[in-house]
């Protein structure tokens, strides 16, 4: 469930500091910034944290260093509040988790001038249509579930579906 249109324009507006530190520290680098989870949802309470998909070039190589090198340069009362997934734009290609299918669902683009989160989003999307997932809740859960179940082994790629008749 996506958050209505007056609830994405709040949580921009909470999250302009976040963005502008990225935005000072990365420069050019930064390529987009998204919320995703349950605070995109409109689900999130007190204790929920921002969850931030953040992509951008020549990033640390490290994943301990690229996280406390990110970490440094928000605004210090959001270090502890923002929760950083950070790839540059060939990690974010090289594989399609399926975390990348609630991000598509759910994500709100905060950052993104030359257009690249809102186009992979947009694949994802089309992916996960041609699948036939979708996205249901289970107990409390959010799953993904078929609406016609492959006979076999499949996989999603950025390039198609393998397994899947079309």
């Amino acid at each position: 469930m996506k958050a209505d249109p007056d609830s994405i324009n709040l949580r921009k507006a909470a999250l302009a500091p976040v963005l502008a530190a990225l935005k000072s520290a990365l420069g050019e680098r930064l390529v987009a910034l998204v919320l995703f989870g349950s605070q995109a949802r409109g689900e999130a309470d007190e204790s929920s944290d921002w969850d931030l998909l953040l992509i951008a070039r020549d990033l640390p190589p490290g994943t301990l260093q690229r996280h406390l090198a990110l970490k440094r340069t928000l605004p210090p009362g959001w270090r502890g509040r923002v929760a950083l997934l950070a790839k540059t734009p060939q990690e974010f290609e090289a594989r399609l988790p399926a975390l990348y299918l609630d991000i598509a669902q759910d994500g709100i683009i905060l950052y993104d001038p030359t257009g690249y989160a809102a186009g992979k989003l947009a694949r994802v999307r089309q992916l996960q249509r041609a699948a036939g997932l979708e996205r249901r809740e289970r107990a409390g859960d959010l799953i993904w579930d078929w609406t016609r179940r492959p006979d076999g082994p499949w996989k999603i790629e950025w390039d198609g579906i393998d397994g899947i008749p079309g």
